[in-house]
């Protein structure tokens, strides 16, 4: 088993590390340069890979890359891809090439979104269903301590050394996660289903009972959390933090939190069962949002800020271990690729939407109500849940 969790951790931290780094370096950045909300929340197209992703899912589902293994093979290339457009991204000239980087955050997205539909199938197959809650508090924790490195910790280091450097010491750190994955050696997967076409694969997953409704509570389960985590950074920039203090606040001792939150979670997963687990963590993850509210009003010591972003971020972890471990038990393991990053694409389509409307209605009416909504939209998604468990 310790094997295994080394190997998810590895693969979640190092994934994440880059689109962490271009998906919240950059709205800290654009808001110091006086952009408006509206323009930062536009920021979240750049994730669409991760919601259209289950669109080449099925390839990875049937094809291989030679002999390194079916699922491992496809998580070498594309780590090797990341790796490869972080380093062209360290010599771009920022203030005078913002296209240029904005495509290298698109690739990086890109690839980041390939290289997880390996990763999860690689985890499903791997997993027996009764390690499975503590497989996905690994895959959340392994999340999370990526955007420790690529959020918090490059934000203070970009301060330090600057663009350049800090992105050479990304690259070289996730050419050295790579190593467990080198070393692994991925067992035989029975393929009997994939004789079936393309679009056969898709029809399978959506003629499952009652997966439409599940979808949907995917769609909003995450929102809330994706509004409040790109609106916090702009207003803590209004508040008026620093590059270091934000990425000491959000990147290290929050996402220290998710990490250890994420663990919990996984252990209380199979004590309270998947359904239950989801209702009480959502609940509480909703309600603990409108913590966001103290600094929307103006409130900006530290102390009270660390305070409130732990019990955010957090409870929010433990919202999302859950979801994780739900969406693996509606994958089957000979298309794994494609049932759970189907459930991944709604979770970032959601994802996206609300970032996209997070920004738009700040921008309009304010900080406050935006945290609001968010809650409402995440309570709303419990309900649908609760309703679902009564029929």
């Amino acid at each position: 088993m310790l094997d295994k969790l080394i190997l998810l951790a590895s693969l979640y931290t190092s994934q994440f590390i880059p689109t962490t780094f271009f998906l919240q370096a950059l709205p800290v950045f654009m808001r110091q340069q006086n952009m408006s909300l509206d323009v930062i929340g536009f920021l979240g197209f750049l994730i669409l890979p991760s919601g259209l992703k289950f669109l080449w899912s099925p390839l990875i589902d049937r094809y291989r890359i030679g002999n390194l293994g079916h699922y491992r093979g496809w998580i070498i290339c594309f780590q090797l891809l990341l790796v490869a457009i972080i380093l062209f991204s360290a010599f771009i000239d920022i203030q005078n090439n913002l296209i240029a980087l904005l495509i290298c955050m698109f690739l990086a997205c890109l690839f980041s979104a390939s290289q997880d539909i390996a990763t999860d199938a690689l985890a499903i197959n791997l997993l027996e269903p009764q390690e499975r809650g503590l497989g996905n508090a690994i895959q959340a924790g392994g999340n999370f301590f990526g955007a420790i490195i690529g959020g918090g910790g490059a934000l203070i280091l970009l301060e330090k050394v600057g663009w350049r450097y800090s992105l050479i010491a990304m690259s070289v750190l996730m050419l050295l996660n790579l190593i467990p994955t080198l070393l692994h050696q991925e067992q035989a997967i029975a393929k009997s289903k994939l004789n079936k076409s393309y679009f056969q694969t898709f029809v399978s997953f959506f003629s499952r009972p009652k997966i439409l409704p599940w979808l949907f509570v995917v769609l909003l389960y995450m929102a809330g959390e994706s509004i409040t985590t790109t609106m916090i950074r702009p207003l803590l920039v209004d508040r008026g933090l620093s590059l270091s203090d934000i990425g000491w606040l959000l990147g290290i001792v929050s996402y220290s939190a998710r990490i250890v939150l994420a663990l919990v979670a996984g252990l209380m997963i199979t004590r309270l069962g998947r359904r239950y687990s989801l209702i009480l963590f959502g609940i509480v993850a909703a309600l603990t949002t409108l913590l966001y509210i103290i600094p929307a009003m103006g409130i900006a010591s530290l102390p009270v800020l660390y305070v409130v972003c732990i019990l955010v971020s957090g409870t929010q972890s433990m919202a999302y271990t859950a979801l994780l471990s739900a969406m693996m038990d509606k994958s089957d393991r000979s298309t794994a690729a494609t049932d759970y990053t189907i459930q991944v694409s709604v979770m970032f389509l959601g994802g996206i939407a609300a970032t996209v409307l997070s920004g738009i209605i700040a921008q309009q009416t304010g900080y406050t109500i935006t945290f609001i909504i968010s809650a409402v939209v995440s309570l709303f998604s419990v309900f649908l849940i609760y309703q679902g468990s009564r029929e």
